[in-house]
């Protein structure tokens, strides 16, 4: 997920571990990575109840060949 943000405090941040095993701010720019797409609407009321202001929600997939580069890494394990 790509969500763009304000007001976003470390301790909202630190919150974010129970959806995301990956969480990346990078000034307005809040990236997530949701096991499963339907833990959304949690997620943005859960930013929204912490004081959040949330500007857009953008689910982002990713291509199969990226994931695998993800897992394997560039050097193919070898």
């Amino acid at each position: 997920m790509e969500l763009r943000v304000r007001n976003l405090k470390p301790e909202a941040v630190a919150g974010l571990a129970h959806w995301s095993r990956n969480t990346r701010l990078d000034g307005e720019s809040l990236s997530l990575t949701l096991s499963n797409e339907a833990d959304l609407p949690a997620v943005n009321r859960y930013l929204v109840e912490q004081g959040v202001e949330v500007y857009a929600l953008r689910p982002q997939h990713i291509a199969l060949e990226d994931l695998f580069i993800q897992i394997v890494g560039t050097d193919g394990g070898l």
